[in-house]
């Protein structure tokens, strides 16, 4: 599809040709974006390197707070971070190794440690801090943390940001549905819910980028899943201002076997699909109309429930939704 822009959007100018940090949320239609940009030429796809962290601590939080752990035990949880982190800088390495530059995708909430995320989950606790260094950068006190997660800020001004957004009358009860599917009798509001029925953790990286991105030449930017599915001059742009190449954004693949049990409940979707698939997108659903259905699908206390997470995550996506790159100066 080809496109031209029209006229140059203010920070809209491609930086310097660096990895992509693909920063996502459960549900938000990810998985279909990074298939898309799948075959970027002169990128290193890879991506979760803190999930199993990150997992680790949501189970956690299931029993109670990480303050409230055994030192051993809570040390084995925070040894499961830095060695995720290990091996997160073990791709980039990998990438410069092969000539090429890295695509990663995370989940913005894993880039906290157990600490940040026990505290988010339990406000008020405040278990032993965790920090983890770069292994090219001394580990002192000398390593700039001005940022909302427990990773350096050189590492995060390293890659360029592209910060992923879905509707949350979409988002929250999918990801509901995927629980449901592999844990006992999720609910909203349990620990292991809640923590991701929010956006807060997203627009707040995305505010840190904003004010210390420019130092580093970095401009974060947003895609909102509607416009991944029905506007590709959005798509476009974003390869404009990222340094990825629109020629091969990718419109068809072939379906795929998933191995596990687990898997298929998050890549289901993307797995079984041949292209984008129609009736997906948020657009034109009201609360009041969804609402109903999930007392159907959920009963009426997680109804009522996800309503509330949905309502109150509104003005987080709101202000992202205002910042996501519409397409309007590109030409699809």
């Amino acid at each position: 599809m080809a496109g031209t822009i029209q006229t140059p959007q203010p920070n809209g100018d491609a930086p310097s040709r660096r990895g992509i940090y693909f920063l996502t949320h459960p549900r938000s239609a990810s998985n279909l974006f990074q298939t898309m940009m799948s075959k970027q030429p002169g990128y290193q796809n890879s991506g979760y390197k803190l999930f199993d962290a990150g997992f680790a601590t949501l189970a956690q939080l299931e029993q109670g707070k990480v303050s409230e752990m055994l030192e051993e035990e809570r040390e084995k949880l925070y040894e499961m971070f830095r060695t995720a982190f290990g091996k997160l800088e073990d791709e980039l390495d990998d990438c410069a190794k092969n000539g090429k530059q890295a695509f990663i995708k995370e989940h913005t909430l894993f880039l906290s440690a157990p600490d940040k995320i026990s505290s988010s989950a339990y406000p008020g606790d405040n278990p032993p801090l965790l920090t983890v260094y770069r292994r090219n950068e001394p580990h002192d006190a000398n390593t700039i943390y001005t940022n909302p997660t427990s990773v350096p800020d050189s590492f995060l001004l390293s890659l360029q940001p592209i910060f992923i957004i879905r509707h949350p009358i979409l988002m929250f009860p999918s990801m509901l549905r995927t629980q449901k599917g592999w844990r006992p009798d999720p609910h909203p509001s349990s620990p292991y819910c809640r923590i991701f029925l929010n956006l807060r953790h997203s627009r707040a990286l995305y505010d840190w980028y904003l004010e210390h991105g420019a130092s580093a030449d970095i401009m974060p930017r947003v895609i909102d899943a509607d416009d991944i599915m029905l506007n590709p001059a959005a798509e476009r742009q974003l390869c404009e201002q990222t340094g990825l190449h629109a020629d091969n954004v990718q419109y068809e693949w072939d379906e795929r076997k998933i191995e596990t049990p687990r898997q298929a409940r998050f890549l289901g979707t993307i797995s079984a699909s041949r292209g984008i698939k129609p009736g997906l997108e948020a657009k034109g659903k009201s609360l009041e109309e969804e609402r109903e259905k999930w007392v159907q699908e959920f009963g009426e206390e997680d109804a009522e429930d996800l309503a509330r997470f949905v309502n109150d995550a509104m003005e987080d996506y709101k202000y992202l939704h205002s910042k996501r790159t519409t397409g309007d100066l590109v030409e699809a």
